[in-house]
């Protein structure tokens, strides 16, 4: 993921991957075919590990009593995501560039896989008691995986936004949820 990030999809060989992997080309072609099998190991694995930190993440949520500073522990848990590797890998699978039908179907399991994991946190996040009684969990969910994806990032990246800067609205976007009579209910 590393090469591919630094040096783009197209110009990461597979001698360049068998060189950082200490192994030779033929060991990477055995393994894994073509570097659209690369990239296609490196996004399932991804996708399919464990899932321990997701749910440390989610413990340590659910954990949390105070409805801002989950929320506040939600845009800092997605920035680090995104500054981790999901951006890159999430933009690879998107491009044009890497059409091939193991790309678009890891690219739906990745959607599936954060819409899942969307839903959980926002479950957490907006339990009836504070949410805004005009939105539902779907709601938020949906709207949440669309200020929290890659193009959007990518876009306020080209604007000169900062990952700070980004962390940051995305905490003022999702505190809209809150029902202001709950606020006022608690203070």
């Amino acid at each position: 993921m590393g090469l591919f990030s630094v040096e783009g999809f197209q110009q990461t060989t597979i001698k360049r991957i068998a060189e950082r992997a200490s192994v030779s080309e033929q060991t990477v072609y055995n393994a894994f075919g073509d570097k659209i099998g690369v990239l296609c190991a490196v996004g399932s694995h991804a996708i399919s590990s464990d899932g321990s930190e997701e749910e440390a993440f989610l413990d340590a949520l659910a954990s949390e009593q105070d409805p801002r500073r989950r929320i506040r522990m939600t845009a800092r848990f997605s920035r680090e995501q995104w500054q981790d590797g999901a951006l890159e890998l999430d933009l690879m699978l998107s491009s044009p560039e890497t059409k091939d039908p193991r790309l678009t179907e890891l690219a739906e399991q990745a959607l599936a896989h954060r819409l899942e994991v969307n839903r959980a946190v926002c479950t957490i996040l907006f339990p009836d008691s504070i949410r805004r009684p005009d939105v539902t969990i779907e709601e938020i969910a949906a709207f949440s995986m669309a200020v929290d994806s890659a193009p959007s990032i990518t876009t306020l990246l080209k604007l000169g936004w900062t990952m700070d800067e980004y962390e940051a609205w995305l905490v003022r976007l999702l505190d809209l949820f809150i029902d202001p009579l709950a606020d006022e209910s608690a203070g």
